[in-house]
């Protein structure tokens, strides 16, 4: 069984053309819908959920985590799949399979940065590509019993678990991030770091050179550069995923 869990925030209609376009006997499709938009009642295999207006992707996911699914494969869709996506990911015989998204030279070598540095300091990384992930059946008993589909979703925490990334034939799903307040902030940390330079040279140039004050200047420089790199880490991770921690909408 292919358990797909499907949120609906907006463009009901192309969710109902992938339902249709894909259904069959063994998969079963778990939708959950803002409130107001207008959804076919007469598709075959969909369980429909129906949550408040405000509702986010994120929460309508972690809200049909609940639902009564079928030991299987479980398919995250954030947006509707092309027959090919939807193959390629559910006859992945993988663990875990996602999307590879396709990304200009410079972003794609600043995105694997930040992954590698997360991965070797924090021992975890994020998907390249959110738009949708499919856990075998292996996964299914691990991902019935995870507390946060969304961030197990977009987070890899995995070990010992093997991927496959599929091509990406479509754009990607839009992170639920605030983009002004990521950007402040990283700016922030930015600023911070060159008036601590700056500021160190300033004061190794005005002052006595002494090594009480070249220490102070160097641990200061230092934690500075700390804290950029971790504003760094988390912009990339923010522009990557979205906003890390979500509840689950409410039912109506």
């Amino acid at each position: 069984m292919i358990n797909v869990l499907l949120p609906v925030v907006e463009s009901p209609e192309k969710f109902e053309a992938f339902i249709k376009e894909n259904s069959g006997k063994d998969v079963k499709f778990f939708v959950g819908i803002r409130r107001g938009l207008n959804f076919s009642s007469n598709l075959q295999n969909v369980e429909l959920h129906t949550f408040v207006e405000s509702a986010k992707t994120e929460e309508i996911i972690n809200a049909l985590h609940t639902c009564n699914m079928e030991e299987g494969k479980i398919l995250i869709a954030r947006r509707p799949l092309s027959k090919k996506e939807f193959l390629a990911l559910t006859k992945s015989d993988k663990e875990i399979a996602t999307l590879k998204a396709k990304h200009g030279k410079f972003f794609n070598m600043l995105k694997n940065f930040a992954r590698k540095i997360v991965k070797r300091f924090f021992a975890f990384t994020f998907f390249d590509d959110i738009s949708a992930i499919c856990f075998n059946e292996d996964m299914f008993a691990s991902v019935r019993a995870n507390g946060n589909l969304s961030l197990s979703s977009r987070i890899n925490k995995y070990v010992g678990v093997e991927f496959e990334e599929i091509d990406a034939e479509e754009k990607q799903v839009k992170k639920q991030y605030n983009r002004f307040k990521n950007i402040t902030v990283f700016s922030l940390w930015t600023l911070l770091l060159i008036a601590s330079i700056v500021g160190g040279v300033l004061i190794c140039t005005l002052l006595p050179i002494r090594v009480l004050n070249v220490v102070v200047v160097v641990l200061w420089i230092i934690l500075a550069a700390f804290f950029w790199f971790m504003g760094f880490i988390n912009f990339m991770r923010t522009i990557s995923v979205g906003q890390l921690h979500y509840g689950r909408a409410e039912e109506v």
